[in-house]
This record gives structure tokens, sequence and C-alpha cells, in this order.
């Protein structure tokens, strides 16, 4: 659990130093913003407080209305006046660093709105200004950028806002829809966490969940200290008590060999008297031997029976302790159990405990992540029942009214059909009347269609004749008339008229309009050949900006490429620990477009191209040329992913220890599964997936492990 506790406190550590690395680099901000804020860092500007977003701190759930109320605001930069703002403006001019917008405490002044009806409405949250916390200082900022925008919970409350007071203010909800001046609307899916003020929420929540994760994990460790130490001092108890066991089992061992020892006495006693009883009971059938013999017998006799009873109490009194050191023995044995059974119920409780930390910490962040949805949803079912309770009592007075008014519709449809009736009478009699007229009609729109019909026959023969005068001889009905004569024989005109027309055949087509198209002509003429000759010039310029631009590629390429292949001969050498290098041009005279051939000698070898070496040896000659254009032109950062997968161990050793090297200058990235390089680098991470789909991160720092394990070198 406390590696769990510590693992996610490292990932916390990550995010945390993230988030903070892009507030000093000030990601998400424009260039000219970023340039004004490393100049006054520098203390090239005075007076530069800063943009809006680092000098306001917003409530987590006001966010992403204050994000889009604010919009390209949050990037403005306050400034202590007017001077100040002009000499950070004429820096941007001299290093063509973009633009931006500059906000003098001295000129700014801020009016705060006053809310009227919209207050009492149904979703208002309050003037934007009004949840923005920021130095007094800066008050009048705030209030010139939010003081005229109102915030509201939904949508729909925003647009019965907006009508209430005739779109006269900017009013912007929870999730970033905005009701503009004037009536329109702007809206959408809004990014989280894409803003800056997000930023910094999520800076101050990381650190808060820090804080408490450092706390847990510390009471974590004491707990763990804490059941360690409890388990010790049952473990110690459980050896006193088994120490105890085993003195008691030792002396149970020894009184039982005591108690073994006197038995064995005891028998020899009873044998002894048995053997006397026999010897007396023998001598007194023989009847010989004198009083003073059975006298002396009959003493041994009770001598031995004494001896027999002192042996039998010692017994017993043997017994005695043997049944009480057998109880003590019981006990001690039913107090290690016992002791045995405590350490494992206090294991099995800090089992479970470490179980329920675990559940609760998932049920904590589940119910955390949940619970702003929840609160949100819960306040919008409250406004919707109240938005229902209105609209349904409305409604019930609606249906009153609609009540009335049906009655007095009733008794008007009553007096209605009344009048129907007399209507529908006056009504069929209309109607013959109109079919009669209609019968008049209709026989009327037959004989004005007919007379339109021979209209329009007639205009069309009229039109086709006025076209024919026109094709024919260039003549309108008008001077058609003054030029008519009278035709003696039809036949000879038409004779006429064939004769004409072949005589104005012969004459060809004239050209009326030369004169224009001439001028037309030569007018275009005289502009391609303008356009001819800026086209010509403008060619002629072109390659000498294309000549004077391959010459300097060519110088560039040359100079660079000289250097690159002396810093490769450098590199291959001290990578190879000895041989030759070199890159040679196949083309001299053209070197921009000549191809570029790699000749390399290993220590021990002929030299050859990089085509006639193995695998291994290509990717070393590559890794070699790489690191030679890393000394020509070394970057901040590099990223290398499995650029030592073909080389052998003794290479990748090769490869690290040349890796270091370049570390002063360069920070490098390795992805590699190569051990050697593993070694040589100064912080590990890996992803790992203990459980199914999901990914942890391992992170290991060298440094602080060797310090820690005391290796030195």
């Amino acid at each position: 659990q406390t590696d769990a506790a510590s693992l996610q406190l490292d990932t916390l550590d990550a995010k945390i130093r993230m988030l903070r690395e892009m507030e000093r680099d000030y990601e998400g901000f424009s260039k000219a913003v970023r340039l004004v804020m490393q100049s006054a860092e520098r203390g090239s500007l005075r007076g530069v407080h800063g943009p809006v977003s680092k000098l306001i701190s917003v409530g987590e759930e006001y966010t992403t209305a204050i994000e889009t109320a604010l919009g390209a605001a949050m990037q403005q930069i306050v400034v202590d006046s007017e001077e100040d703002g002009k000499a950070a403006i004429l820096m941007l001019k001299r290093a063509d660093g973009g633009r931006a917008t500059f906000l003098p405490l001295t000129g700014v002044k801020g009016q705060r709105m006053q809310p009227g009806e919209a207050a009492a409405m149904p979703g208002y949250v309050g003037i934007a200004s009004e949840l923005v916390s920021a130095d007094a200082r800066y008050a009048g900022v705030v209030e010139n950028l939010l003081g005229r925008t109102i915030i509201a919970e939904t949508l729909d409350q925003a647009i019965r806002m907006a009508k209430k007071m005739q779109s006269r203010v900017r009013i912007v909800t929870l999730d970033g829809q905005v009701m503009n001046v004037g009536g329109s609307m702007t809206g959408g899916s809004a990014s989280k966490s894409a803003g800056v003020l997000s930023r910094a929420n999520a800076l101050q929540k990381l650190s808060d969940e820090r804080g408490q994760l450092a706390q847990k994990t510390a009471q974590l460790r004491q707990r763990l200290s804490e059941a360690a130490a409890s388990a010790a001092k049952t473990e110690f108890e459980c050896s006193a008590v088994q120490s105890q066991l085993r003195e008691a089992e030792d002396e149970v061992l020894r009184r039982t060999e005591e108690e073994k020892q006197t038995q064995m006495l005891l028998a020899a006693v009873q044998e002894n008297l048995d053997g006397y009883e026999k010897e007396l009971a023998r001598m007194q059938s023989r009847n010989s031997g004198g009083a003073g013999q059975l006298t002396a017998l009959e003493q041994l006799l009770s001598s031995a029976g004494q001896k027999l009873e002192a042996l039998a109490a010692q017994e017993q009194s043997l017994e005695q302790q043997q049944l009480q050191l057998q109880d003590k023995a019981a006990v001690l044995a039913r107090i290690a159990t016992d002791t045995k059974l405590q350490a494992a119920a206090n294991q099995a409780e800090q089992q479970s405990l470490e179980k329920s930390i675990t559940q609760m910490e998932a049920l904590r962040e589940a119910m955390q992540g949940d619970r702003s949805q929840k609160e949100r949803l819960i306040e919008d079912y409250r406004a919707q029942i109240v938005q229902t309770q209105q609209q349904i009592s409305a409604l019930q007075d609606e249906l009153l009214q609609m009540e009335q008014e049906t009655d007095t519709a009733r008794q008007i449809l009553r007096e209605s059909v009344d009048a129907r009736a007399q209507l529908e009478a006056t009504r069929n009699q209309t109607e013959k009347q109109a079919q009669e007229k209609n019968q008049n009609i209709l026989l009327m729109e037959r004989e004005s269609a007919r007379l339109e019909q021979k209209k329009a026959t007639g205009e069309l023969e009229q039109k086709q004749l006025v076209d024919k005068l026109w094709d024919s001889y260039e003549l309108t009905p008008s001077t058609a008339v003054s030029q008519k004569v009278e035709v003696e024989s039809l036949a000879a005109a038409q004779r006429q008229i064939t004769d004409l027309r072949r005589k104005i055949s012969a004459l060809g087509t004239p050209n009326l309009g030369a004169i224009e198209e001439f001028a037309r002509v030569n007018e275009r003429y005289e502009y391609l050949c303008m356009q001819r000759d800026d086209v010509t010039h403008a060619k002629s310029e072109l390659e000498g900006i294309v000549k004077s631009i391959t010459e300097q590629m060519t110088e560039i390429f040359v100079r660079e490429f000289a250097r690159i292949n002396e810093y490769f001969g450098k590199t291959f050498v001290e990578m190879f620990g000895g041989g030759k290098g070199e890159l040679v041009l196949e083309d001299a005279s053209d070197p921009l477009e000549c191809g570029i051939e790699i000749k390399v000698q290993p220590p021990g070898k002929q030299l050859k191209t990089i085509t006639l070496l193995s695998g291994g040896e290509k990717a070393f000659v590559a890794i070699a040329l790489y690191f030679a254009i890393l000394k020509v032109r070394p970057t901040p950062f590099c990223m290398l992913d499995e650029i030592d997968a073909a080389l052998d161990d003794r290479n990748v050793e090769r490869f690290a220890t040349y890796l270091r090297n370049l570390c002063d200058k360069t920070q490098f990235i390795v992805i590699t599964h190569r051990r050697g390089t593993m070694e040589a680098s100064d912080v590990l991470y890996g992803v790992t997936m203990q459980e199914q789909g999901i990914s942890k991160i391992l992170h290991l720092n060298l440094d602080d492990m060797q310090k820690e394990l005391g290796i030195t070198g």
C-alpha cells in the first residue's frame, strides 16, 4: 500500500513539475507575451506586472465561464503606466515580436454594472468581476474586463435573461456559451483544462491533492511502523513463551526420568521384600534357626517396609509435582497459542486495513470525479422543477381562461348555426344563378381562346415577314413602305432579284469593323509586349537570385560538410578506438547534386565503403556520423529511439560512454532495451501493466539510488 502511495506521489510530482514548467515558460501565451515577460524577468522592461490570467484566481466551477468571458483579454499585459506600455511596444517593434495589448493601471478605469432584474431571475450566478479574486490594485482592470458581463448557469436561463434585459449586456454560462450584446449567440464545445486559468487551477488542485496524499502516505507509513512494532513485540512474546514452554518440557522430562528411577528402585525393594518373605517362609518351614535370627529378620523386614513406605510417599510427591508441571505446561501452551492467534489477528487486521484503505481510495477518486457533475445535475433539476412549477401555474391559469372562452365560443357557435341555416338557403339559390353565369362565361372563354389563337397566328406571320424583310434587304416596315414600287410582272421581278443576289455574292463579305478591330488588337499587342518584357526582366532577376542563393548554399554546404567530415573522423576514432573515417563527395564540382560516399577503416581492417560493412558496423558508423552532426550543430534536446538495437554489448558500452560525454550541451531521452545504455543513464522511466488495461509509470533516479546505496563512481 505504501509503495502504491509512493508511486502515485511520484506521478503527482511529475505532473506538478510539468505544469510549473509550462507556467514558467508561459506555454499557451502568444510570442509577444512571452517576449515581454522574459524581458521583464531579465530586467530589460520595468513596470510589467504580468498577463491578466496570472494576476487573478478563479474558483474551479467558474473557470470555463471566466475564460470564455475574458477570451483574448487573458493574454493582455498589466503595466504601471502608459510609458511602461510604450516601452514594451517599442521593444516588440524592434524585435519583430508580434503584437500585444497593454493595460496601464494609471489609465484603465473599470465600472461595474447593476444586474437589475437579472439578479432575481433563476440561474443568475453573479457579475463576472465578483467571481474573480485579485489584488486590490488590479480592481480597475478586473472591472474593466469583466464588470459588464453576467454569469448564468445554463443557456436557457441566459436566453431568458437576455430577452428580459433586451440584449443590452453580455451573458456567459458556466459551460462557456455566450449571449452577446445585440442578441447574437456564441457557443459549442469547450476544451477542458486547455486555458491558462484551467492550468493554474489544475496546478493548485494537484498541489492540494499531493499534500493530502503525502499526509495519507505518512499516516500509512506510521501505521505500518506501528503494526511492524506490534508484530515484533508479539513475536518477542511468542519467543519468550516458547522458551518457557521448552523449560517446562525439560522439567517434565527430568521429573519423568526421576519417576522412572524411583519406580525401578521401588521394584528392586519389592523384589528384595519378596525374597525376604520367601526366606522367612522357608526358614519357618524348616523350623531351624534361632529366635535371634528370627528377630533380626523381622527387624530387617520392618526396616524394608518403612523404606518402602518412604519411597511410596516420595513417589506420590513426585506425581503431584509432575501434575503441577503438566498444568503449568498446558497454561504456557495456551498462552503461546493465544499469542500466535493474536499475532495472526493483528496481521489479518493489518491486511484488512490496507485493503479497506485501497477501496476507500478508489471510492474517493470515483466520488470526487462524479461529485461536481452530480451537483450540477442537482442544481439543473432544481431549476427545472421551479421552472416546471411556474409553467404548471401558468397552464392552470390559461386553462381557466380557455374554459371561459370555450363557454363564450359555444354561445357564439349556437348563434352561428342559426345564421348558417339561413345562409345555406341563400347559398343554394346563389349557386344556381352562379352555374348559369359560369355556363355563359365558359362559352365566352372558348370564343376568346379561338380569337387569341387567330391573333397569335397573324402576329407570328407578321414577325416572319418583318424578319425576312430585314434579313434579306435590311429594311424596316416603315422604310420598305417608302421604297415600295409597282411590279408589272412577278416573273421578271424574281429574275432581277436573282441577278442582284449573284452580283452581291461576287463582291464577298465586307469587314465593316476592321478599324475598330485593328485598334483593339494593337492595344492588346502592346499590352502583351509589355507583359513579356516584365516577365523577361523578372526571369533574369530570379535567375540572378537563384544563382546567388545556389552559390551561397554551395559555400555553406562545402564549409559545413568539411566541418562534419572533420568531426566525423575524430568521432569515429574515439568511438571505434582507432581506425579512420571520412566523408567523400562523388563530384566535388557539383556538391549540391552529387552523392556522398562514406569511407571507413575500422581498427585492424582494410579501408571499405559503408556498404561492405556488417549490420552492427553500419549502425555504429551511422551513430558516429550522427554524433559528428550534433557537434557541428548542438541541440538542447534530443530523442533517440532504439538507436543501439543493432549493436553488440561492447559497442553498446562505447555508445553509452560517448553519449554521456555529450550530455553537457544536450539533454538526451533514449528509448532502449539494452542494459548497457540503461546503466549509463541518469534517470530510468518504465511502463508496466500490473492490472489488465491499466498502465503505470515506474521512475528510478540512478544518482539518488547510488547515494542511498553508498555506491561511488
